[in-house]
């Protein structure tokens, strides 16, 4: 029943060509990672619209990922996006396994696993890669250990635990994630993705976002507040697009109605949507 979720992805040369990369010159080493990673957030969007809109619940099969977000150039969320990226990767050549996170951002407590991303061991090292988070961009992998990366973000392990932190503009330094380092069967992600996808009162029933990397490296954002109103909706939903750099906003406007969230999809974030 499960099988399809241990595949490979049925062509890798396809899964480049979604991302701008070039199948001919590409080699299974750090330098085309840090690539893939940023072409990926440049080019697939975040987002949750099936669960948003249809109560959906999207499906983790490679085969389904791949069609999904290759074929049909749509996005997904971190269960999917990070599901075809640790398929990819392995069909690439990488050495990875994917892990089971806790966001602990802005929380005093811990939280249920609710994240997936891939480790990939590569020369002798270990790299932290994710393209799923949404309010983040992981646009280069993280050598664990190995202090802060160039887009402002370190993973350090202690006795089997690693912690990811983020430094702001400011200097000041917030941890954003947890996890085990160990590898996890990507049936394991059944169940976080049920009730994310599912549960009534997950933020991704509650509100959709989209979220893409713009050729700045900036991030830009559309967001609704509030739950799908259907394709017969002229004046709601209401809701916003902005771009920002870091805390700085570059622009920023608020729309209404299902007509011109369609557009905004489409020209800001390449997702063609029919509504339910």
């Amino acid at each position: 029943m499960y099988e399809d979720f241990y595949l490979n992805i049925e062509d890798k040369d396809a899964y480049l060509r979604r991302i701008d990369m070039d199948p001919a010159a590409f080699r299974p080493d750090l330098e085309h990672l840090n690539e893939l990673l940023y072409k990926h957030h440049r080019h697939v969007p975040f987002d949750n619209l099936n669960v948003w809109d249809r109560a959906e619940l999207p499906s983790l099969a490679i085969p389904d990922l791949f069609k999904k977000i290759v074929k049909d150039r749509r996005g997904g969320y971190c269960f999917e996006m990070n599901g075809l990226l640790e398929s990819a990767l392995r069909t690439l050549g990488y050495d990875c396994y994917g892990v089971e996170i806790r966001i602990v951002r802005g929380r005093d407590f811990l939280p249920a696993y609710r994240h997936r991303a891939v480790i990939v061991r590569l020369d002798r090292k270990k790299l932290f890669c994710d393209v799923g988070l949404g309010f983040r961009f992981f646009p280069e992998a993280a050598p664990i250990g190995g202090g802060y990366c160039k887009s402002g973000y370190k993973v350090e392990c202690r006795d089997g635990m690693c912690e990811l932190w983020v430094k702001s503009s400011q200097g000041t330094e917030e941890k954003e994630l947890i996890f085990p380092d160990r590898p996890v069967l990507a049936v394991d992600y059944l169940n976080p993705n049920i009730a994310c996808a599912l549960d009534p009162g997950s933020p991704f029933r509650t509100r959709l976002t989209a979220v893409i990397m713009t050729p700045e490296g900036y991030r830009k954002t559309l967001l609704v507040d509030g739950p799908s109103p259907g394709k017969a909706s002229k004046d709601a939903p209401k809701f916003s697009v902005n771009i920002k750099d870091g805390a700085r906003t570059v622009y920023e406007e608020n729309f209404c109605g299902t007509a011109e969230l369609t557009k905004q999809l489409k020209e800001g974030f390449g997702i063609n949507y029919e509504w339910k």
